[in-house]
């Protein structure tokens, strides 16, 4: 079935992730939360899905409501690839107006690339 390309777009504008990577993109379903202490603060990331050992996670706002600075953000997802070694994380901030998707690309011997876009 061909990707519906207007449908994805209103997802991913209504941060309505699960349906995009399940219903859309034909992932599995996969639920678990991960708390993250980073710097003093605790962050709180839901798993929405899976496909062939990589997993979606969200992940809310600071305490300030804002999106992760990117430094907390990597410490955050070195601290995700403790427990799922490959993933992908979308930052949210408070209102939802911002979004953040981050992703390490790792190859044998080379250093792991961060890539993010938001």
């Amino acid at each position: 079935m061909p990707l519906n390309i207007k449908r994805v777009r209103t997802l991913l504008q209504n941060f309505d992730f699960k349906t995009l990577f399940v219903e859309e993109l034909g992932w599995d379903h996969y639920t678990t939360i991960l708390d993250i202490p980073v710097d003093g603060q605790n962050f709180a990331l839901g798993a929405i899905a899976e496909k062939r050992g990589i997993v979606v996670f969200v992940c809310g706002p600071a305490n300030n409501g804002s999106m992760p600075v990117y430094s907390i953000r990597r410490k955050i997802e070195r601290q995700v690839t403790k427990s799922h070694h490959e993933h992908l994380i979308i930052y949210l901030n408070a209102d939802k107006t911002r979004q953040a998707w981050q992703w390490v690309k790792r190859q044998s011997g080379k250093p792991a690339q961060c890539r993010e876009h938001t």
